[in-house]
């Protein structure tokens, strides 16, 4: 191995331009040749002319290449710049668009069109005050700085105004909240939506806004509904109701909106909504508990009303000068149409017509405002010398009671038929409703063209078409059997069941009486059990005197709460054998017969069921 490596050695010493280095001899070099850097290759210029020319370029190249990083690292640094200065911006948008809104009306919103002007005679209008528009400007206010110190704050559950003129409508939300609550607003109205449904589903959309603006004040980002997690914030919003001026009816109205929109909303849930079951569930029951809570408030107030209103009822002389009065003053007022034809006359003759009707029947005042031309041809055609009947299809309890009617006579018809005629020559009139008004809508101020009618006739008091309503029902509950109380609520399309709650609740004084004397009995007949009398001698035991104040003496009446109460025919026949053998005749030997099913009546069969109105003679 030493020589190998010796003559290695040898060897390179013979060439040194050529420099052999291993690490067989690393030790023999030296340090200084190590750390040399190797030689340069040499520059080799060329003369050709090409070559110069591409050198050239490729220093052009180069310089703009250097100018070209410049500029793109100078537009990174603005870019990065105003990145910076646009996200800003966008989560301040984003924040924007999350918030509540109150949009201000414009001028042309509140005040109403006027009727254009053509030949021939027209009615003259009357003023009317017109509503006071909120603001000019048609760009929305953040609803977080629209409050004022002399309203209410705009987060509370009622705004100021009323109808179309409530502040409840202007509320706008984030773009997808609105698309939201436009699908819910589509799934109230239906396929087929009359104009007095949508403009409920109107009021129900603004409630819903209401609430939820109450809902989100102080929140920042809406579209998650995170904000309706907050269940005392949802009992602070039904306390403010209760506790505003609304009555505890309206109140637990307004709730149970809400309650059906949430009930909408769990089965319906929003995209974007983070809001899971279980918050829906505790959400929910929450409300259902606040109405729970509401309910006795309710009820009583309920009665109270209910006991206000039968007090202050028109009496028969009312309804029997009503009725005088309007065949008298229809035909005077449909010669002043026909020769000068003004608003007020129409609207005294509108009154007349639907207290003349109501007096009859006592239909809600959409049986007339509903009522087309095309109802009222088509009665005149199948009339006969008997009378008339109209058909009315679009009214309130439709889905319950299928087509209103009114039954009437050749000279009560007559008066429609002639108002048909006049109405063709007028101008604005081109209303597809019996009773029209300017526009194609039907008209809405047949409670106030009631109150006209109401004062001309001489009478004094406030009147409306639920009064008229109410006299009947009483009337046909006080007067009549229960078979021909049913016909008779049937044909005006009431519901006794609910109405007999509200009576078994409120009795009269002579009702009253007559309930304390089933008392009696019931303690003289426990009295006679307990010490073995006969039935016969149930008399001879005095608990209290059956006297009144006035010494009449009261026979022990029955009372019933509603004619679908189920009573035990034991206890039944046991107490008719009693009332028979005290010689009371007026006791029924029979159990009711249940309620009669509502069928379409011939013409020749509708007359009497006018005449089992005792208050009215026609």
């Amino acid at each position: 191995m030493k020589v190998a490596t010796k003559k290695l050695h040898e060897l390179s010493l013979t060439n040194p331009r050529v420099a052999m280095i291993t690490s067989w001899d690393v030790d023999t070099v030296g340090d200084d040749v190590l750390s040399q850097p190797p030689p340069l290759s040499p520059v080799i210029k060329c003369d050709n002319p090409d070559c110069k020319e591409w050198r050239m370029d490729a220093n052009r190249m180069k310089a703009q290449r250097d100018i070209y990083a410049a500029e793109v690292k100078s537009l990174r640094c603005m870019l990065q710049q105003r990145i910076k200065r646009n996200r800003k911006r966008m989560n301040q948008r984003a924040e924007d668009q999350e918030r509540v809104f109150l949009r201000k009306r414009s001028r042309t919103e509140s005040t109403p069109k006027r009727l254009s002007k053509s030949k021939g005679p027209s009615c003259r209008k009357s003023p009317i005050a017109s509503h006071t528009p909120v603001s000019s400007s048609s760009e929305p206010a953040s609803i977080d700085t629209e409050a004022s110190s002399s309203s209410p704050p705009i987060h509370s559950p009622w705004f100021s105004g009323r109808g179309r003129g409530n502040r409840m409508r202007d509320i706008t939300f984030p773009r997808i909240m609105e698309k939201y609550l436009q699908g819910y607003r589509d799934y109230y109205e239906g396929i087929d939506p009359t104009v007095r449904l949508q403009e409920n589903a109107v009021s129900k959309i603004s409630r819903v806004k209401s609430f939820l603006s109450f809902m989100a004040h102080g929140f920042n980002r809406l579209s998650d509904w995170l904000f309706l997690r907050d269940l005392k914030r949802i009992r602070g919003w039904s306390r403010s109701l209760i506790k505003s001026s609304l009555q505890v009816t309206t109140s637990d109205f307004y709730i149970k909106n809400i309650s059906h929109f949430l009930k909408y909303m769990n089965e319906t849930p929003c995209k974007g909504s983070r809001l899971n079951q279980n918050d829906m569930i505790l959400i929910t029951r929450e409300v259902a508990a606040i109405l729970k809570s509401m309910r006795k408030k309710v009820f009583i107030h309920q009665m109270q009303v209910k006991r206000d209103k039968m007090e202050g009822l028109p009496s028969h002389k009312d309804i029997m000068a009503c009725l005088t009065a309007a065949k008298t003053r229809i035909p005077q007022l449909l010669d002043v149409m026909t020769s000068n034809p003004t608003h007020a006359t129409r609207s005294l003759l509108y009154g007349y017509m639907t207290l003349n009707w109501s007096c009859i029947y006592g239909h809600r005042p959409g049986v007339y405002s509903n009522m087309t031309n095309t109802e009222v041809l088509k009665a005149e055609i199948t009339g006969t010398a008997f009378g008339h009947l109209i058909h009315v299809s679009n009214h309130k309890t439709a889905n319950a009671f299928g087509e209103a009617q009114m039954y009437l006579t050749i000279e009560e018809f007559g008066w429609m038929k002639r108002w048909l005629e006049i109405k063709g020559t007028l101008t604005g009139t081109n209303n597809r409703y019996f009773l029209c008004i300017a526009g194609k809508n039907p008209s809405r101020n047949l409670a106030t063209f009631l109150r006209l009618a109401w004062a001309d006739v001489g009478l004094k008091g406030p009147i409306n078409f639920t009064d008229l309503r109410t006299v009947h029902a009483d009337n046909a509950k006080r007067f009549q059997d229960i078979s021909n109380r049913q016909r008779v609520s049937d044909f005006m399309c009431h519901n006794t069941a609910t109405a007999d709650t509200f009576y078994a609740k409120n009795p009269s004084l002579k009702e009253a009486a007559d309930i304390r004397m089933l008392f009696t009995e019931s303690l003289q007949a426990a009295a006679a059990a307990a010490s073995g009398v006969s039935e016969d001698n149930l008399g001879d035991i005095d608990i209290h005197s059956d006297r009144d104040s006035s010494g009449e003496e009261h026979s022990p009446t029955p009372y019933q709460d509603s004619t679908d109460t189920e009573t035990s025919d034991e206890l039944y026949k046991d107490f008719n054998a009693g009332e028979r053998r005290r010689g009371n005749s007026q006791w029924p030997n029979t159990v009711p017969q249940t309620r009669v099913k509502r069928g379409c009546q011939p013409l020749h069969q509708l007359h009497p069921i006018r005449t089992m109105l005792p208050v009215i003679n026609l």
